[in-house]
């Protein structure tokens, strides 16, 4: 198994304990059983030349690094791990939509990893489960959400951010103040480095855990923040 993909399923196990859920730790138990008679082949790679304006990934428990800069064409890597049988991964573009999936059948331990450069502007949305998300240098809209996995945004510029975990921490930074910047989680703490340059209207929310803020506030700006952690401390600070 691949250190990533090893960290990511760990990740998700170790949710499981903390939430009791016995069932499903039975398939983690077995996850160290099927560590060395899995099977890693070599990463597969493609480009997409027709135009992109928003790349959808279906991750499932798969990690995903997705990366946007001055090309015009969107390049994927992907890696698939499995014990039996390797999973479908699928590609299909809609119209100016890129969509990328797989389906694993009743595998076990099965996912393929995704790395994907992509036009800056591109729109990017990402949903994914135990799987680590990372976000770096992108300019259109961007929306990551996992079951458990740790959310991690860098260098965005995107007027419009979505983050969302159920169980894992969130790592913002933005390089440009977003008119919204939504980030939430279950269980995880929350850190957002946004520009200081201007004032936020911001709302957080937190059960268990503290809220630091020390960027400038302004109920009238146009430049929104909200946060929710219902176990974890959130903190907004700026660049």
């Amino acid at each position: 198994m691949t250190r990533r993909s090893r960290l990511a399923a760990v990740i998700g196990c170790a949710v499981l304990a903390v939430l009791g859920v016995g069932p499903a730790l039975a398939g983690c138990d077995a996850l160290g059983r099927i560590g060395t008679a899995a099977h890693y082949p070599a990463a597969t790679s493609f480009t997409i030349d027709s135009r992109v304006t928003t790349v959808v990934i279906d991750a499932g428990s798969g990690s995903v690094d997705v990366t946007g800069s001055d090309q015009t064409t969107v390049g994927v890597s992907q890696q698939a791990s499995y014990t039996t049988t390797p999973p479908v991964a699928r590609h299909v573009l809609s119209g100016t939509t890129l969509t990328l999936s797989y389906n694993c059948g009743g595998e076990l331990f099965c996912n393929v990893s995704y790395t994907v450069r992509v036009p800056r502007a591109v729109a990017v949305r990402v949903s994914g489960g135990a799987g680590a998300v990372t976000l770096t240098s992108l300019a259109g809209p961007a929306t990551a959400q996992t079951s458990a996995g740790l959310i991690t945004a860098v260098n965005l510029s995107s007027a419009q951010v979505s983050l969302k975990s159920d169980a894992g921490g969130i790592i913002a930074t933005s390089s440009a103040p977003a008119l919204s910047l939504n980030a939430s989680t279950n269980v995880g703490a929350i850190t957002l480095t946004v520009p200081g340059s201007v004032a936020y209207k911001i709302s957080t929310h937190t059960f268990v855990g503290m809220s630091t803020i020390t960027v400038r506030r302004s109920a009238r700006s146009p430049y929104t923040i909200s946060a929710s952690s219902d176990v974890g401390s959130i903190s907004i600070s700026p660049a």
